[in-house]
């Protein structure tokens, strides 16, 4: 069964039990998602866009976010191999503005560095602790960081310094419609513009267009829950462009509990199709990042997030991701 079949049938099922249970009224409609996606460089370079933001009437919703992922890995599929051992920092500001009640529009822009980083031991640790063997660093035998994509011979892509630069523009207008008073539903056109550098594995050099559906509802004043699901349209790609594909499907659902009137408890998938044709798992397989995570309100206009991903299924993307996203609001 495909991720996608699962991620299906999860919705459909959470949907279910969504709708049969009471809901006295529809929490803040902002603030449902967390701030991350797959953390891979190859998947941070597209189009493919963050979750949903909403900011509330006429207000403005910023989000400054820092992501830590580490990977090490050597991967094979006929005839095609990938060697990759690296750490990437994403820095990443994001702004969104509610003109009204139904239309908001978002701009993103990150800063990615990729070098040998520093959560190796950290990470090692973490697995060996839960009995997984595949955490383990050093097995390579490379200095980080190295990546190398090569098919059939060819090195298709190298990276074997420590590199940094700007990544795409992402941009996205949403529509939502309010259909009760717990339950929001919207659609979001998102787009990608190459501000970045295919060399220094920012940036795919395309220009992407997506576009998603979404919902959120809340049961109580604690409970929420959101799921969407979309797809990447990708047209000149020139990082791995013999492989790349042009239609890529993503998917998201999230769970978030209030546990005060503080404190709140995450856990949200962020999935998508394979970036890639006829290439490993970590470039050509569907992939998952899991994120579980803890948030707490600042005074009434921000909140600070703090998220641990793991790959699920393993090896398909990120091998351990950290993320922190302050986010502010305007006319709270």
């Amino acid at each position: 069964m495909s991720l996608f079949s699962i991620h299906s049938r999860v919705g459909v099922g959470l949907l279910a039990v969504a709708f049969s249970l009471p809901s006295p009224g529809f929490a803040a409609s902002s603030g449902t998602w967390l701030q991350t996606r797959d953390s891979n460089p190859f998947a941070l370079a597209s189009g493919l866009p963050l979750a949903p933001a909403i900011p509330q009437e006429g207000r403005w919703q910023f989000d400054v976010t820092f992501n830590v992922a580490n990977t090490e890995l050597a991967q094979f599929r006929d005839g095609a191999s990938l060697v990759f051992d690296a750490e990437t920092h994403e820095s990443r500001i994001s702004a969104a503005h509610a003109f009204n009640e139904r239309w908001s529009l978002r701009a993103s822009l990150g800063y990615l560095t990729i070098g040998d980083g520093f959560l190796d031991a950290p990470v090692e640790r973490f697995h060996r602790a839960f009995g997984f063997d595949n955490g383990d660093r050093g097995q390579l035998g490379t200095t980080a960081p190295v990546i190398e994509v090569r098919d059939t011979g060819i090195t298709r892509y190298a990276l074997d310094k420590a590199s940094s630069g700007s990544g795409p523009l992402l941009i996205d207008l949403t529509r939502q419609w309010q259909l009760s008073d717990q339950h929001l539903f919207g659609i979001a056109l998102g787009g990608k513009l190459a501000t970045g550098s295919v060399r220094r594995l920012t940036d795919s050099d395309s220009s992407d267009v997506s576009l998603s559906a979404f919902s959120m509802m809340a049961f109580g004043e604690r409970l929420d829950l959101g799921i969407r699901a979309g797809m990447l349209l990708r047209s000149g790609n020139h990082l791995l462009e013999e492989h790349a594909r042009d239609q890529v499907p993503f998917a998201g659902i999230v769970l978030r509990y209030r546990l005060g009137d503080k404190w709140s408890a995450w856990l949200q998938s962020d999935a998508h199709g394979a970036l890639h044709r006829r290439l490993p798992d970590f470039l050509g397989g569907t992939a998952n990042q899991l994120n579980f995570g803890l948030s707490r309100r600042l005074g009434n206009a921000s909140e600070l997030q703090v998220t641990l991903a793991e790959d699920l299924p393993a090896l398909h993307s990120s091998d351990v991701a950290l993320t922190l996203n302050w986010r502010m609001r305007t006319g709270q």
